[in-house]
Parts: C-alpha cells; sequence; structure tokens
C-alpha cells in the first residue's frame, strides 16, 4: 500500500472556475461524479502519516481509467481524500501496487515513465489550460500546465511550477 500526502496547492486554482465562461457545448457532457471536499479542523502536516482529521474525511470512489469503459478496470484500488482550509487543498491518495518502484529523482522529470500518481486540475472543466500533478514512490513530482489536452495538439508548460507545494510517500510493505 502507497500512500501519497500532497498539499498545499493553492486554492486559487479553485477560485478560477468562478470566473470562467461555460462553453457552449457543457449541457451535452456527461455529468461528473460528486465528492463533498470538507474543511480540514486546521492546518495539516505533509510528512507521510495520517492524521486525525483524515479520519472524519469520505473516500472517493476508486478510481477508473480516464477513457473510462473503453478500458478494462483497474487491477489494483486506488482512491483519494481531500480536505481544505483557506491556504490549500489536502489530498491523500492511496494506492494498492504489490511491486513498489521507482527509478526518477530530478524534479520535473517525466514521471509517468516511473509508477506514478497523477492529478489533474482543471476548476472549469473544459480541458484546456489545466495544471497537471505528478508523483512517483521517491516522492518525485513533476507539475506542468497543459494548453489542451495531448490528444488534441496541446503542449506542455514545463516551467509552470505550483508554488509551495509539499508532499510526503509512505510506502507500507505489508
Amino acid at each position: 500500500m502507497t500512500r501519497l500526502f500532497i498539499a498545499p496547492l493553492p486554492l486559487i486554482l479553485s477560485m478560477a472556475a468562478l470566473e470562467a465562461d461555460t462553453p457552449a457545448d457543457q449541457e451535452a457532457w456527461p455529468h461528473p461524479k460528486g465528492y463533498v471536499c470538507y474543511r480540514a479542523p486546521s492546518a495539516l502536516t505533509i510528512d507521510g502519516k495520517i492524521e486525525a482529521a483524515w479520519h472524519a474525511a469520505a473516500w472517493t470512489d476508486a478510481f477508473v481509467d480516464i477513457e473510462g469503459d473503453k478500458k478494462p478496470a483497474p487491477r489494483h484500488k486506488t482512491r483519494v481524500k481531500m480536505l481544505w482550509d483557506d491556504e490549500a487543498l489536502y489530498i491523500l491518495a492511496e494506492l494498492e501496487e504489490p511491486d513498489v518502484w521507482a527509478t526518477l529523482t530530478e524534479h520535473d522529470a517525466t514521471i509517468f515513465y516511473d509508477n506514478d500518481f497523477e492529478m489533474f486540475l482543471d476548476p472549469d472543466g473544459d480541458n484546456h489550460n489545466y495544471g497537471e500533478l505528478e508523483l512517483n514512490a521517491f516522492n518525485t513530482t513533476w507539475d506542468l500546465l497543459l494548453t489542451k489536452p495531448y490528444k488534441d495538439d496541446g503542449h506542455a508548460v514545463q516551467a509552470w511550477e505550483i508554488k509551495g507545494l509539499k508532499t510526503a510517500v509512505q510506502v507500507d510493505a505489508r
């Protein structure tokens, strides 16, 4: 079992959704699953340990492939818990993986060459100008901004950084 702790993700990312125009075809989009992200009772420590505040937060449903039913269901479960405060969005990710490994140690290396956890930050839900954060079992991170998906000729802005980002990884070798 691998647990990843991520914070703070600046809340300004989520505030952008309030100012975004609604795409004309949005009514045709599938309705996304919901998750209620509760306020943290206080700032959380990002050190790889689960503190009491996490116990009250609900788990998301188990993750599925980004292409949905077009791909087989994942063999191992991945899920997250989220909390927030005035400064940060906190994410606890739990990944079941019997063969945990990593090789990359340099920040902004192409982390998906290792087993990794990837999170996409798209406050207005339009698949354009969205942040991506990836991290591996060594706690190596890659944060980038995508102008649009690669499949739509999107380009990665490698110089984009999540200011104040803190992450921790705990590998439980049960």
